[in-house]
């Protein structure tokens, strides 16, 4: 860093006070892959791949969530088609963008107020459906 650049192998080696042969030694061995599968530790009794933490969603999640998604879409097949897509472009159910009123009006071709009851209309009768959602949002 002091140099403005990468230091060379030689530069590495005068600092630490080592060969340049074993500092290109140690850089080749640091980019070699290593398997997860390598067993570590003292006892060596633990895999790498155990040390390792998983971001993604656990498969109870997983499984909960397709669950909910085709109940959802069950729910969704109960509305007419018009309903469906001013629900499905109101609140992003398929790519994530919510319009307004009159944007979902612009795209149909309908009044912000056709609109408006359809939404109305399709929320009113999965209200009164909601039995079969109750229990994901009780368990999230």
């Amino acid at each position: 860093q002091r140099l403005g650049r990468n230091a060379t192998p030689t530069e590495i080696a005068q600092e630490l006070e080592l060969e340049p042969a074993q500092i290109r030694e140690y850089l080749s061995i640091a980019r070699q892959p290593v398997s997860l599968d390598v067993r570590v530790g003292d006892n060596q009794d633990t895999e790498l791949s155990d040390l390792l933490e998983d971001d993604g969603p656990t498969p109870i999640h997983f499984t909960t969530q397709e669950s909910l998604r085709q109940d959802l879409d069950n729910l969704l097949a109960e509305l007419s088609p018009q309903q469906r897509e001013v629900l499905a472009l109101r609140f992003g159910l398929e790519d994530g963008n919510e319009l307004s009123l009159a944007k979902v009006g612009q795209r149909l071709n309908l009044s912000r107020e056709r609109v408006r009851q359809l939404e109305h209309q399709a929320l009113a009768h999965l209200r009164r459906r909601h039995g079969n959602v109750r229990d994901y949002i009780i368990a999230s």
